[in-house]
C-alpha cells in the first residue's frame, strides 16, 4: 500500500514537531489505512510534495529486499521508513504527509516525573550521573561495551543504506533527536526522519530547504549543499567520540576556525590493560576529516573495526545480540580487494597520518567542562587562548574565583542527590568521601595560610 486518503486518518495528540513538520498519533484509520494505526504515526509535511517522490520513498526496502534481504531487514528494524504516501480527496498527485512507524516500545525511557520520552542520543552524549539526577534515567558508564554496541548497530544501519544492497541512501540529518538507543533486549538504534533522505546521490526534493541540526552537520559542506555519503560518516565518527566518550564534543565551531584540532577521548581507567589501538583512533581522525572528507571510512569499515573493540573488550556476546535485534545476524564484511572494510584484528595497525584531526585516548576522569577536550593544535596559525587551559585562561580572579565556588557547591549537591537515589548511594558516597577529603585539605591549608600571615602580628 503506498497511498492514503487523509480524510481515513483520524489524528490524536501532536507528537513532535521540526523544521519539516509536524508527528501526530493516529487514533483511527479507514478503508484505505493500515488495520492498526497504534503501530503507525502521520507526519504532516509543511510543503507537500509530489506522490512519486514520497513513493520512491516507499519503494526503498523493497528494492532492497530484491538485492539482499539480510541488509533490508536491518534497514526495517532500526528505522521509521515511510510505509505510505497521504494525499487528499480532491489531488491524489500531491503527498501532503506520510504514514511511518512508530518508534518501537524499547526506544522509549520513563522520566522521574512519569512521562515517557524518546530516548534519543542526548542522554548518552553527557555525564552519566547527571542525567540520573535530572531525569532518573540510568545509563551506562563513558566508555562501557553496551555504549559501543549502539555506534556497531548505527555502523551496520548505514552499511545497509550505503554499501551497495540498492539504491544508495544518504540520511542527511542524523542527529541525537533523530537517532534513538535501547539496551533491552539488545543494543539497537532507531532513526527517525528519514523522508528526507538523499537516494541514488539525488534530493528528491532540491527546491526545498533541507532541515539540519546544529552541532550535527558535517563542517564539510557549504551552506545549501546537499548531503552525500561524507555527511552520515562524518555524523559516524562524531556519534563514537560522544557515546563511548559520553561527552557533548562541540567539535564543528573548533573545525571551522582552525586548520588543526586536538581530540582527547576521556576513557575509563580500565582501558589500560587493553591493548594500544592507533587503528581506532585514526579511523576516527578519517572520519572527522574536512580536508579528505571524500575518503571518511565506509559503515562497513566501522562495523568490522567495532565487532574487533567488542571482542577486545571482551563483550562478543554483544556484538552478536546487537546483529540479531537487527534480525541479520551475519557478522560484518571482512575486507576484500576493492571493497571498503578492515581485516579482523586491525584495531593494532599503525596508524595513518590525518592533517586535520587527532584524536587520542586519555585514561583519566573527564574534565568539569568537555570543552576542554578539543583545541587547536599547538604553534597553528589561529590558535589563541582556546589552545591552552581552556575559558579560564580570560577570566578575572573574581570570576574565577565564582566559578571555583559554584564548582565546589556543585559536587557537594550532587554527591548528596546521589546519596538519595537507590542504585547510586555507593557512587554517591564515593564522591562524598572523596569531596570530604579534599575540604580537609583545603581547610588546612587556609589555616596553614592564615598562621603564616598573622604570625608576625603575634610574636610566633
Amino acid at each position: 500500500m503506498n497511498q492514503v486518503l487523509v480524510t481515513d486518518l483520524r489524528l490524536g495528540e501532536m507528537l513532535a514537531e521540526g523544521g519539516e513538520g509536524r508527528v501526530f498519533e493516529v487514533v483511527r484509520t479507514g478503508s484505505s489505512a493500515p488495520e492498526d494505526p497504534a503501530a503507525v504515526v502521520y507526519k504532516q509535511l509543511r510543503h507537500p510534495r509530489p506522490l512519486t517522490e514520497l513513493n520512491l520513498l516507499c519503494a526503498v526496502p523493497t528494492l532492497m529486499a530484491e538485492r539482499d534481504e539480510g541488509a533490508c531487514r536491518r534497514a526495517i528494524s532500526s528505522s521509521a521508513w515511510p510505509s505510505a504516501a497521504v494525499v487528499g480527496p480532491d489531488d491524489t498527485t500531491v503527498a501532503l504527509g506520510a504514514l511511518m512507524p512508530r518508534a518501537p516500545a524499547q526506544f522509549w525511557l520513563r522520566h522521574r516525573d512519569g512521562l515517557k520520552r524518546l530516548a534519543t542520543l542526548s542522554y548518552l552524549a553527557g555525564d552519566p550521573d547527571r542525567m540520573t539526577v535530572a531525569y532518573g534515567v540510568a545509563v551506562p558508564p563513558p566508555g562501557a561495551p553496551e555504549r559501543v554496541a549502539l555506534v556497531y548497530a548505527l555502523a551496520r544501519l548505514l552499511d545497509a543504506w550505503q554499501g551497495g544492497a540498492g539504491p544508495l541512501v544518504v540520511h542527511g540529518d542524523l542527529s541525537a533527536k533523530n537517532v534513538l538507543w535501547s539496551l533491552q533486549p539488545a543494543p539497537a538504534v532507531y532513526v527517525l526522519d528519514c523522508d528526507g533522505a538523499v537516494i541514488g546521490g539525488q534530493p528528491l526534493a532540491p527546491h526545498l530547504p533541507r532541515a539540519t541540526t546544529p552541532n550535527w552537520e558535517d563542517p564539510a559542506l557549504s551552506p545549501g549543499q546537499p548531503p552525500g555519503e561524507p555527511a552520515d560518516r562524518y555524523v559516524l565518527g562524531l556519534a563514537f567520540l560522544r557515546l563511548v566518550g559520553a561527552a557533548h564534543f562541540p567539535l564543528q565551531g573548533r573545525q571551522r576556525a582552525h586548520p588543526r584540532v586536538n581530540v582527547d577521548l576521556e576513557l575509563p581507567r580500565s582501558w589500560r590493560k587493553f591493548p594500544d589501538m592507533p587503528g581506532l583512533w585514526e579511523m576516527c581522525e578519517r572520519s572527522l576529516s574536512l580536508v579528505n572528507a571524500a575518503e571518511r571510512p565506509a559503515p562497513a569499515e566501522w562495523a568490522a573495526a567495532l565487532e574487533d573493540l567488542l571482542d577486545v573488550l571482551g563483550a562478543a556476546g554483544t556484538a552478536a545480540r546487537a546483529r540479531a535485534a537487527q534480525g541479520d545476524e551475519r557478522p560484518a564484511r571482512s575486507w576484500s580487494p576493492g571493497l571498503p572494510g578492515v581485516v579482523p584484528g586491525s584495531l593494532a595497525l599503525t596508524a595513518a597520518t590525518v592533517h586535520d584531526v587527532v584524536v587520542r585516548p586519555v585514561l583519566r576522569h573527564r574534565a568539569v567542562a568537555t570543552w576542554q577536550l578539543i583545541r587547536p593544535a599547538p604553534g597553528l596559525s589561529g590558535a589563541g587562548r582556546e589552545g591552552g587551559s581552556g575559558l579560564s585562561a580570560g577570566l578575572t580572579p573574581r570570576q574565577l574565583v565564582r566559578r571555583t565556588l559554584a564548582a565546589w557547591a556543585g559536587a557537594h549537591g550532587l554527591a548528596v542527590r546521589l546519596l538519595r537515589l537507590p542504585g547510586r548511594r555507593l557512587n554517591g558516597l564515593r564522591r562524598l568521601v572523596g569531596i570530604a577529603v579534599l575540604d580537609l585539605a583545603a581547610g588546612c591549608l587556609a589555616l596553614f595560610l592564615v598562621g603564616m600571615v598573622v604570625s608576625p602580628w603575634i610574636g610566633l
